[in-house]
């Protein structure tokens, strides 16, 4: 078996370096979630109602997202990660929240 010399063994960590950001790069691709889907998972998190208010911000490659539903005279404060997973969410009722 042939020796690998010090160009051939850092060619292949940098290939294997290449290899893993693409694949990290496709993977976010994949499965983030876009303005759509977020607001509809902020109207089941707030049992429906309407968004009165909306922010978008960007992290890296893909955005996070804030809502604010109301519902009825109920309101909801919603962040929602790139990928749609729920990070936080404040309710209250009546005058609380101004829109």
């Amino acid at each position: 078996m042939k020796k690998l010399n010090k160009k051939g063994l850092i060619g292949i960590i940098a290939g294997g370096v290449v290899g893993l950001a693409i694949l990290a790069v496709v993977g976010i691709m994949v499965f983030r979630i876009d303005g759509e889907k977020a607001q509809q998972i902020a109207i089941s998190q707030a049992g429906g109602g309407e968004i009165v208010e909306q922010e978008i911000s960007n992290e890296g490659l893909w955005n996070e997202y804030q809502f604010t539903v109301v519902n009825g005279d109920k309101w909801y404060q919603i962040e929602i990660s790139g990928f749609g997973r729920i990070e936080q969410v404040e309710s209250g009722t009546g005058n609380g929240y101004m829109y």
